[in-house]
């Protein structure tokens, strides 16, 4: 006699296959929380073109250069998109201040002062990085005054990089020195701002012997 057997799925299917997406979710979380993330907080005036060309001058950098961070691809994001309730590990905040691009700036004498600095609270080195924008803007205005508008904005955006990159150091290392050679001298070329990581074959960019202030403490 002909049987047949049926096979049905058991109820716990559907719960194992949610329990499953939590764990997952968990695992995401987790991984991301053991990794840097960098949080960006702006001024208003900063446009939404900024941040595509930006991150990517970061992650280039940090992909390309052997720089005394060990973790070469942070997680970047804006504040604006940040959630509630999310993880994170090792955060570093950084501000930015002013516009951030590089329309022509009108002539000022430039007072003495940082690109950038870090804070030291009870002698450590805190995960907070400011960008002055505008002094960075004034600084590279001669170099990229002439440059193609998409030229101007990689030029910007690679500055903001090598400063953010500089004062990240000092958090990492601990350390508030400074090397004679390379990303962590005390004063960077507008050469040294501008210019793209090695294995990159962009032309290099004519730039005045000038250099100006970075690492400050506050």
């Amino acid at each position: 006699m002909p049987c047949s057997i049926s096979f049905r799925h058991p109820q716990i299917t559907r719960p194992f296959a949610l329990i499953a997406l939590i764990l997952l979710l968990h695992l995401t979380l987790k991984a991301r929380a053991a990794d840097s993330t960098l949080v960006f907080y702006a001024d208003k005036q900063v446009s939404d073109t900024l941040w595509q060309p930006l991150f990517s001058a970061i992650q280039d950098d940090l992909a390309k250069e052997n720089y005394a961070i060990p973790d070469r691809a942070p997680h970047l994001m804006r504040s604006s998109e940040i959630h509630t309730g999310e993880e994170f590990g090792r955060v570093v905040e950084v501000k930015l201040l002013g516009r951030c691009d590089v329309a022509q700036q009108a002539y000022r004498p430039l007072k003495p002062g940082p690109l950038g600095w870090v804070l030291r609270v009870h002698g450590e080195i805190q995960p907070f990085i400011y960008v002055d924008c505008t002094r960075m803007a004034q600084v590279l205005d001669p170099t990229t005054i002439s440059m193609p508008t998409q030229q101007r904005i990689r030029a910007m955006s690679q500055a903001i990089s090598h400063v953010l990159v500089h004062e990240w150091i000092h958090i990492v290392t601990q350390n508030s020195g400074h090397t004679t050679h390379g990303i962590s001298e005390a004063q960077l070329t507008p050469a040294t701002l501008v210019a793209e990581p090695p294995s990159d074959n962009s032309s290099a960019v004519p730039v005045s012997a000038a250099s100006s202030s970075v690492a400050d403490e506050k």
